[in-house]
């Protein structure tokens, strides 16, 4: 960089040169603006800018293919009367908070990931890329390891069977029984990992797609009534505020039961012994609110938005802590085929959260 000074050097004098007009840096090039309009008109993804009005502003022509669009007279336009996607109209509204990636399904069976924008003084920005292709790879990768979890059963059962029969036979030493009881624990942890898959492969292939009116409370004292000898055995104290006139929901019992399991599972599970775990349902709204909160050793903030992945285990999670990597992803899969929405907040050292949110 050039620095000026007021006084001329009397060793070297020079001139300096003139001011550049252009503000382009050394090596960069200028586009014209017919140029970015032509790459915006052309881009394979769909891009479309709704104002805060709800009018639209630009689209390109992909958007207008996705959306089915009629280009001509579009620009101006309010979005709620050129589109008729529910989904991408809720997705539109520039007035309400929604996520910055979502997914809307189309009649033909294209599915397209939403990337929304909020720009000052531009609007909201809308980019549709389309994810059929992973979708069908993943429906592939899931159809493999639902049929390879589903063949391992058999081999599986008859091991444990074997196994549970060596003591029956005859005597054996100590250190075979500790031989015979590595091997159990072995197929048993195996066998609720396909257990997990085989769920998952259910809830996602719709095969409990049967809904009728089920009240939680009853299911959460199920539940707590299953689990009384491990709350025992850690010494929590396991604190219920649901009141009994909470108003029912229209869900699948034994998926609901599964994910409230899986919730007060964890809570159970990742608490130090004599920890306090609160489960707490309440209505607000025409929803349910339903919470499992514990002061246990939280969920560090760099594994905290992968919690709901398939496999996925936190990095402070003991390695040979029993688990699948699979329970929250089922309970995330549970909650979202009965449209509602689940989260969690936790503060390592403290305890964590899980929310869910249910429509009545």
């Amino acid at each position: 960089m050039i620095e000026r000074e007021d006084e001329t050097d009397p060793m070297t004098e020079h001139t300096l040169p003139p001011e550049p007009t252009d503000s382009k840096l050394p090596g960069e090039t200028k586009i014209e603006p017919g140029k970015l309009e032509a790459m915006f008109t052309h881009l394979e993804n769909g891009v479309i800018v709704i104002g805060r009005d709800g009018r639209v502003n630009q689209a390109n022509h992909a958007a207008c293919a996705i959306l089915e669009l009629e280009e001509t007279g579009l620009t101006g336009r309010p979005i709620r009367e050129v589109c008729q996607h529910p989904d991408m109209l809720d997705i539109c509204d520039p007035l309400k908070s929604h996520p910055t990636h979502s997914e809307i399904n189309l009649d033909d069976g294209r599915v397209f990931l939403v990337q929304t924008s909020l720009i000052p003084q531009v609007g909201l920005v809308i980019v549709l890329q389309n994810i059929s292709y992973l979708k069908e790879l993943d429906r592939i990768k899931t159809d493999f390891v639902y049929t390879v979890s589903h063949d391992l059963r058999s081999p599986l059962t008859a091991i444990l069977g074997y196994v549970e029969l060596v003591s029956r036979v005859g005597p054996v030493n100590e250190q075979q029984q500790e031989f015979i009881q590595r091997v159990q624990y072995s197929v048993n942890s195996i066998t609720a990992l396909i257990n997990d898959l085989l769920d998952m492969g259910r809830i996602e292939a719709g095969f409990d797609a049967g809904k009728e009116i089920v009240h939680l409370l009853p299911i959460i004292q199920e539940v707590l009534d299953s689990m009384r000898n491990r709350i025992k055995d850690k010494k929590h104290t396991v604190k219920v505020e649901v009141p009994s006139n909470l108003p029912a929901i229209l869900g699948n019992p034994i998926r609901l039961r599964q994910m409230i399991t899986n919730l007060i599972n964890n809570a159970v599970k990742y608490t130090q012994s004599g920890g306090l775990i609160t489960i707490l349902g309440q209505a607000e709204d025409g929803q349910i609110i339903f919470q499992v909160s514990d002061n246990g050793q939280g969920i560090l903030p760099a594994d905290q938005p992968h919690v709901f992945d398939k496999f996925y285990r936190g990095s402070n999670v003991s390695y040979d802590a029993p688990g699948s990597g699979l329970g929250l992803a089922i309970v995330q899969t549970i909650v979202q085929n009965h449209q509602g929405r689940v989260w969690l907040d936790s503060t390592p050292g403290q305890g964590t959260t899980f929310t869910v949110v249910l429509p009545v």
